[in-house]
């Protein structure tokens, strides 16, 4: 599990510095590293919640680190406090639902791909 949630957050972490793209791979990073990630640790029905919620603690990093600058720190990042606050609660719970949602597509699809699979093998057998 660990080197799919290192998957997972190192694929949302690369999304955040590449020009122009991060536009749109920002928003869609945590579903992709949840997807990815998911199927490295295969994550099962009982670990996918838990896979996201690791992803989602580590969210919390930035999240905090954002506050910290913001709020103690008074570095003003070009934009009103209230918006930036705003974004660094919102991060927690945003990629921890889409680490989960990815996870749990990749998991559905495994599953029937394995499912195929043993049907497969027993019509062979037959």
């Amino acid at each position: 599990m660990l080197k799919g949630v290192l998957v997972a957050f190192g694929i949302i972490l690369a999304s955040i510095p590449i020009p122009i793209v991060h536009f749109v791979a920002v928003p869609v990073g945590p579903f992709v590293a949840g997807f990815m990630g998911g199927g490295v640790a295969k994550a099962d029905e009982g670990r996918i919640v838990i896979f996201g919620l690791i992803i989602g603690g580590l969210a919390l990093i930035p999240a905090a680190v954002l506050l910290v600058l913001t709020l103690v720190m008074d570095v003003h990042l070009g934009l009103p406090t209230g918006l930036v606050v705003a974004a660094a609660l919102a991060l927690v719970p945003y990629t921890w639902f889409g680490v989960t949602v990815g996870a749990l597509i990749s998991f559905v699809l495994r599953d029937k791909e394995r499912k195929e699979a043993e049907k497969a093998a027993v019509t062979q057998a037959q």
